[in-house]
């Protein structure tokens, strides 16, 4: 009998605010067809129920529930979001994250990056800070189906995002428990009306293995080719594949 291929990686998609992982399954699908000869794509949807979210409908009429991660119109909202714990929202996708990892026959199967769409990225950020934490103070046996490497942020949001004192103290509160240390690639729209809250996500990675690529659009998934090659090579590159 021929010995069976290994299983491939698992790379984590979350979506944006006001959509679903099949939603965010169609919005990918340029990215996802460079991406799925390498990896297993796994898509999540976010816990909690909230209105469409920008540029969603038409096009995606009847194609709810939409969902987000965290509710993030006010400081206090989203303070309560990012509290570690067991009852957290980011714990519990942490644990959902670490669950996909797991060993069988043919070996075991690693999630090894994360890709998220605006919410998602400043989600998927704090997702991987935390599981690096975790590494750092012994527990990697526990998760030892998830070795991440590498983050693709998309037009992504940043914690406490918008003005204000009260925001810009948790901004600052947040990036003071440190940055990502995997590798990343942040591709930014030249016209997303959400650019700075995009720039602002960049400080929370290791500035020598950040990336970040500019490309023509707004508030979306890139189209152009040239633009989701350049996020796959630092993908495959951080993989080593």
């Amino acid at each position: 009998m021929p010995t069976p291929s290994p299983p491939k990686p698992i790379l984590v998609f979350l979506h944006g605010a006001g959509t679903s992982a099949s939603i965010f399954r169609l919005q990918s699908r340029r990215l996802a067809a460079q991406l799925s000869p390498h990896f297993d794509l796994v898509y999540l949807d976010a816990p909690h129920a909230c209105p469409a979210g920008p540029g969603v409908l038409p096009f995606f009429e009847g194609c709810g529930p939409y969902l987000r991660w965290v509710d993030d119109e006010a400081p206090e909202r989203e303070r309560a979001y990012w509290a570690e714990g067991e009852g957290g929202d980011v714990d519990r996708l942490v644990r959902e994250v670490r669950g996909l990892g797991s060993s069988g026959g043919s070996g075991r199967r690693r999630v090894v990056g994360v890709v998220g769409f605006s919410q998602g990225a400043k989600v998927g950020m704090e997702v991987v800070r935390r599981l690096e934490g975790m590494g750092r103070m012994g527990e990697e046996e526990e998760g030892n189906g998830v070795d991440v490497k590498v983050v693709v942020a998309v037009c992504g949001t940043a914690p406490f995002q918008g003005g204000g004192d009260e925001r810009e103290k948790g901004f600052r509160g947040s990036l003071e428990k440190g940055v990502v240390k995997a590798a990343s690639v942040h591709l930014i729209g030249e016209d997303d009306p959400w650019r700075p809250e995009s720039e602002k996500l960049v400080e929370f990675f290791d500035e020598a293995r950040r990336k970040v690529i500019v490309f023509e659009g707004g508030h979306q998934m890139p189209a152009a080719e040239w633009v989701n090659t350049q996020a796959v090579r630092v993908v495959l590159d951080a993989c080593g594949l």
